[in-house]
């Protein structure tokens, strides 16, 4: 049976009302500093204020990881009214065609384009080195993907840095590893 393109109804669960719990935990998190991961591997993190100096060539927002309908309404929120910086290039691509329509309609696209991004329909890319912003040799790259390995996006010598959604929009923009608070 072919997909339909829509999604299946989903339940949300709750804990029963008089559930115990042999531990509860809560987590402040407003002070939480945005991390990137530095090459070569996903685990390798530092604080992207730390980073800042790091001058990038590419900007890699989506594919199925973190191109979610939510990351692109970050980046366009932090996109909104500047132009991504004359030495970067800004690749966006949505999850899925249902995120790509719905980005559309809000004017996310538009946002996109207007700031000197390319948008690519959904499809696997320049997160495994596949095509469409392939690194060359010494390039660096901000990506929103989920691996970071030695020569995934290209030449071996690349650099991949992981970041959020916003602090990939910010990096796009400055043309160096930046945190949301330098655009906004």
């Amino acid at each position: 049976m072919a997909w339909s393109g829509e999604p299946k109804a989903w339940s949300e669960y709750k804990s029963d009302k008089n559930a115990h719990y042999s531990e509860i935990k809560e987590y402040d998190i407003s002070n939480l500093k945005p991390l990137v991961a530095y090459p070569d591997l996903p685990s390798n993190i530092k604080p992207a204020e730390e980073l800042e100096d790091v001058r990038i060539d590419q900007v890699v927002i989506g594919s199925c990881t973190n191109g979610r309908l939510s990351d692109l309404r970050i980046a366009a929120e932090i996109l909104r009214g500047k132009k991504v910086h004359p030495d970067v290039r800004l690749i966006i691509i949505p999850a899925t065609q249902n995120i790509y329509l719905e980005a559309l309609r809000e004017g996310l696209i538009e946002t996109f384009i207007k700031a000197e991004a390319v948008v690519s329909t959904p499809t696997c890319g320049p997160c495994l080195g596949g095509h469409m912003g392939i690194l060359a040799k010494g390039e660096r790259a901000v990506s929103t993907t989920n691996r970071n390995f030695k020569g995934r996006m290209g030449d071996p010598e690349s650099e991949i840095f992981l970041a959020s959604p916003a602090v990939a929009a910010a990096s796009a923009i400055k043309g160096k590893i930046s945190v949301p608070e330098d655009i906004l």
